[in-house]
């Protein structure tokens, strides 16, 4: 398979274009917006929207019929697939378009991904996919505007695809709304990632053979979805606003193992909170009705690896090294690139040389932070950064079900939970119960409430 095409079935499979396991999901987005990757799993939910589809459709078998493009009927499974590929295309294209994203939404034409069967490929993305797009952009029908890329390699460009004239002119005269477009949720909410070979790959993601744990794994996230599913979330917006809003729609979870282990990351991706700004969090998220509360792990890595040693941290800030009181962030950024890495760091992290006073090496600070953790010192530079972001994503799948039985909706940031305010003090008992449990240790949780 190309390396173009090996990319594009992984951005198909995260759907968002998901943050390295290790991002921050608060760093704010200063950069142009990209082209988003197709989401097939969106449907025509009301009367309006199966009209849409229902006008399309017809249009291209009746093309199909005056050119001679077909000389007999589809057989009935490959009719099935061939709406339901016009379904994804156009749905995901007004979804895009109600929610004023600028940007277009990139497809693949490539024969290596179309072709093959796995896991996690969806239905609709088939052989029948290139042949929907191109009927879809024909002039006489002009339902897609589709700009098709120039081939592999760097530098090259991705085909892209937009609402055409036919498709903007529909959801106008029939008043599509929101609430006429479905969102089936992913086919597989279990990924196993690939180890990547050096800072700068892409993980593939890889099949794999299913067991207890996977199992398991599938059960749980469905229980989270489900429940999530139903959950009295809203997204408070401004008469007039023109800038990209979330969909509350998009819940269901996915749980990301990495290095091609079950036993490493597993972290949750996808809930639409998940993209937006914290200012947007506080300022416009509505859960049951009541403004929300973030209730964050305080120094969590670094207790966890307190924990595996079976010994009490020490007290205080521990990302607060002597010598360095100052730098606490940029300090907690080095503690946990040494954590990840399976060797002594050579140079600073991104984003932190900088901020150090000049003339300070990044061995002063590595051997300032081990001086300061010496009951931990020899499980840096070991690697098993991903290993305790499995034991992090067990604590937290373990508080949304506990939550859940109380009957309490929280939505899941990596080490952290969103509730509704009213909620914050049970669900504080519970991830702090839930770390002690998983970890040996007492936890530390924050609490920190709209301003």
């Amino acid at each position: 398979m190309t390396d173009q095409a090996r990319t594009f079935e992984i951005d198909i499979v995260e759907n968002w274009l998901l943050p390295d396991d290790d991002a921050d999901v608060d760093a704010p987005d200063t950069k142009k917006p990209k082209d988003s990757p197709f989401s097939p799993w969106r449907f025509a939910k009301t009367a309006v929207s199966k009209a849409i589809i229902a006008d399309a459709i017809v249009d291209i078998e009746r093309y199909e019929g005056l050119h001679g493009l077909r000389k007999r009927k589809r057989k009935k499974d490959d009719q099935e697939t061939f709406e339901l590929t016009v379904e994804a295309i156009l749905c995901d294209l007004m979804h895009h378009k109600l929610y004023l994203r600028l940007n277009g939404i990139y497809v693949t034409r490539s024969k290596d991904v179309l072709g093959r069967r796995n896991r996690y490929r969806p239905r609709v993305l088939g052989k029948t996919f290139t042949r929907v797009l191109d009927m879809l952009a024909k002039s006489e029908l002009a339902w897609i505007e589709q700009d098709i890329g120039d081939g592999y390699g760097e530098g090259a460009r991705r085909t892209t695809i937009r609402p055409g004239p036919r498709l903007t002119e529909s959801m106008v005269d029939l008043n599509m709304a929101f609430a006429d477009l479905g969102f089936h949720g992913v086919n597989e909410t279990v990924i196993l990632k690939n180890k990547k070979t050096d800072f700068w790959d892409k993980a593939d993601v890889i099949d794999y053979e299913d067991t207890e744990d996977t199992i398991r794994f599938r059960r749980e996230m469905q229980e989270i979805n489900d429940w999530l599913r139903n959950a009295d979330l809203d997204y408070g917006s401004f008469q007039g606003e023109t800038s990209p809003i979330p969909d509350t729609d998009e819940r269901a979870l996915r749980r990301i193992f990495t290095r091609g282990e079950l036993g490493c990351g597993g972290r949750l991706f996808d809930g639409f909170w998940q993209g937006m700004s914290k200012e947007d969090r506080f300022d416009r998220l509505v859960i049951d009705g009541e403004a929300i509360a973030e209730l964050d792990y305080s120094q969590m890595s670094a207790r966890q690896l307190h924990g595996m040693k079976g010994v009490l941290p020490p007290s205080g800030d521990l990302y607060v090294i002597p010598g360095f009181e100052e730098y606490r962030s940029d300090m907690k950024t080095v503690f946990n690139a040494m954590v990840f890495s399976d060797k002594p760091l050579t140079r600073m992290p991104r984003g932190v040389g900088k901020k150090f006073q000049k003339g300070t090496k990044i061995t002063d600070i590595t051997e300032a932070i081990k001086r300061h953790h010496p009951a931990i010192a020899d499980l840096f530079f070991e690697g098993i950064g991903h290993r305790i972001q499995f034991q992090e994503s067990q604590i937290m799948v373990d508080i949304l079900l506990k939550l859940k039985r109380l009957g309490i909706v929280a939505l899941p940031i990596h080490d952290a939970i969103l509730v509704a305010t009213s909620a914050r003090e049970a669900a504080g008992l519970v991830m702090l119960d839930v770390f002690s449990y998983h970890v040996g240790l007492p936890g530390m949780v924050d609490v920190s409430l709209s301003p």
